[in-house]
């Protein structure tokens, strides 16, 4: 008679736990999901026009990539790939002197992050 009572904590215990136990892996997965696009996007910008204008402006790639929000970089990485006057881009890119970077899409993004460095 006195283990009546018990079977029904038992049982909400074991429910508990496996709950518990689902939520963890649920988030264990999200986790892994996140990294993979976080790598997935650094390859974007790490193959992109966008990776050498962040060296040229100095603000390192690891830091662009853990400051900035996804939807920024995706943004960002988007504006790059669509601009037009890519030959203007790359030459500005090659010359070791400073340059006007302004014709660049993410230049006021890329100015806001260069001066939280």
């Amino acid at each position: 008679m006195l283990y009546t009572p018990i079977f029904p904590f038992i049982v909400m215990t074991l429910l508990v736990l496996l709950a518990a136990v689902a939520m963890a892996v649920a988030i264990t997965n999200i986790f892994r999901v996140e990294l993979r696009f976080r790598d997935e996007l650094a390859e974007r910008v790490k193959f992109s026009r966008l990776d050498k204008m962040l060296a040229k402006r100095n603000i390192k790639r690891e830091h662009y990539l853990h400051t900035e929000s996804v939807t920024n970089i995706e943004n960002q990485v988007r504006s790059c790939e669509s601009f037009s006057m890519t030959e203007q881009c790359d030459q500005a890119l090659k010359d070791s002197e400073p340059s006007d970077l302004s014709f660049c899409p993410n230049d006021e993004d890329f100015e806001s992050i260069a001066k939280k460095l």
